[in-house]
């Protein structure tokens, strides 16, 4: 044991330490709601116009189906991931964006493209994200049938889970009322 009248160590002097900081907060993940979000056939009736060589877009982006989208976001705070084809074309990705900041949306994030545009493809490139990601909850909305029904016993636990999370859209119509309700129920009941 040392004698403390020979201790030769530094002298502090404990009233002059500063203030212990603050604890520093949790990280807050990244979203704590996530919404994929297809583009045809949900942000806008699905149509495919030729005009002077190229398709024609003057459709795109209803009003009405925008408002829906907005509404659905402002009510849950979901960030929205893009989950279309959209995603795979620049141009495509910038009017998007765009019109987005019109009705005061963003995009979060874009799902990978690896896998390829199938519905299974796109159901992995979804389920992907979510375990990667930390949301809290999440859903998805396309106007292809992405959780088609199996035979009883022969879905999968991954198949079942993203039914669970799915609202499928009547791509006549894109985003309506009732579909914005149904998502903002998935997306606030915090599972």
């Amino acid at each position: 044991m040392t004698d403390m009248t020979t201790w030769r160590g530094p002298v502090r002097d404990l009233a002059a330490q500063p203030e212990p900081k603050e604890p520093k907060e949790p990280k807050e993940p990244k979203a704590s709601r996530l919404l994929f979000l297809d583009v045809d056939g949900v942000l806008h009736p699905l149509q495919v116009r030729m005009g002077e060589g190229k398709v024609d877009t003057s459709h795109c982006f209803a009003a009405p189906c925008m408002a829906q989208l907005r509404r659905v976001v402002a009510e849950t705070q979901a960030e929205l991931v893009i989950s279309s084809s959209w995603r795979r074309f620049e141009t495509a990705r910038e009017v998007l964006a765009e019109t987005l900041a019109q009705y005061g949306l963003a995009v979060s994030d874009w799902t990978t493209t690896a896998g390829g545009e199938t519905n299974n493809a796109r159901v992995d490139q979804i389920l992907a994200y979510v375990m990667a990601s930390q949301a809290c909850t999440w859903a998805a909305v396309d106007d292809e049938d992405l959780a088609p029904g199996g035979a009883a016993g022969s879905e999968s636990m991954m198949q079942s889970l993203f039914r669970q999370h799915f609202v499928r859209t009547d791509s006549s119509r894109g985003l309506d009322a009732a579909a914005a309700e149904t998502l903002i129920e998935l997306l606030l009941s915090d599972s």
